[in-house]
């Protein structure tokens, strides 16, 4: 996942992490990736984290890709997180950062970034979300199911920050 609009100090994520918990109703949880490849799975292994705990307040959805018919179902909620595997490091092991919507379309539409579908939702159903990026660093990219020992650690601790903004809500 591509993070243009990287938070660059502590007080950026700290109000990051305040719009996701004071979102009404709780917010989307996107995780987009692919289990059998590896730490591509970072973001379902995310949800599946936070979807253990009692209670768990958020609404959750789990993806391969972004596609045009997620723009519907973003719409209906005041805040959402993409979660996603990311090739770059990170210093803290996940970057965590505002998304904002963009017309920029590939080759197809079966396959959107995050700021696609927030633009169409906002073309096509006229609501503009909060919306924020978590790319989990990631090490080994092959078929495999599990996670590497560094996907692992950054997991954790991604948990941890993603944790304390819904732990407020």
């Amino acid at each position: 996942m591509k993070n243009s609009n990287r938070p660059s100090t502590e007080s950026d994520k700290t109000s990051i992490l305040s719009a996701i918990a004071s979102s009404k109703g709780g917010p989307l949880l996107i995780a987009i990736g692919n289990d059998l490849r590896g730490d591509d799975g970072l973001g379902w292994a995310l949800l599946e984290k936070l979807e253990q705990e009692n209670p768990f307040t958020a609404e959750t959805a789990y993806r391969y890709q972004l596609q045009v018919e997620d723009a519907g179902l973003i719409a209906g909620f005041d805040a959402v997180v993409f979660i996603d595997a990311s090739k770059e490091p990170a210093e803290e092991g996940y970057v965590l950062a505002p998304c904002l919507p963009a017309a920029a379309f590939e080759f197809t539409t079966h396959m959107l970034n995050p700021g696609s579908v927030l633009y169409l939702c906002r073309e096509l159903y006229g609501r503009s979300p909060k919306a924020f990026t978590l790319g989990i660093s990631g090490a080994f990219w092959g078929l495999k199911r599990g996670l590497s020992k560094t996907a692992q650690g950054n997991l954790e601790t991604a948990y941890n920050g993603l944790r304390q903004a819904l732990n407020s809500i």
